[in-house]
């Protein structure tokens, strides 16, 4: 009889996921500050372009990419752990 039960996610897999999901939620936290603050009015006339908000408008162009590869490498990674799992398995 095999053994069904799941391998428990490592600490690095779990960091990985922890981590992309956080820059997934602060990108939408950010394109839902732009969204409110455009419509309140702080646009480039109104002196936007000062303080905060070129952070806020750059952070999900950053943080989107980045949360991308983080999830790819945490498949790789899971995949790995699998196929290391299945190769001890079938020995």
């Amino acid at each position: 009889m095999t053994d069904e039960t799941p391998r428990p996610a490592s600490r690095m897999q779990r960091m990985l996921a922890f981590i992309a999901a956080g820059l997934v939620i602060l990108s939408i936290v950010c394109f839902f500050v732009l969204i409110i603050g455009t419509w309140l009015g702080a646009g480039p006339d109104q002196n936007a372009g000062r303080g905060i908000w070129p952070t806020v408008e750059l952070l999900p162009l950053a943080a989107l990419p980045i949360a991308f590869v983080l999830i790819i490498v945490l498949l790789v990674v899971s995949l790995f752990g699998r196929s290391r799992q299945n190769r001890k398995a079938s020995r």
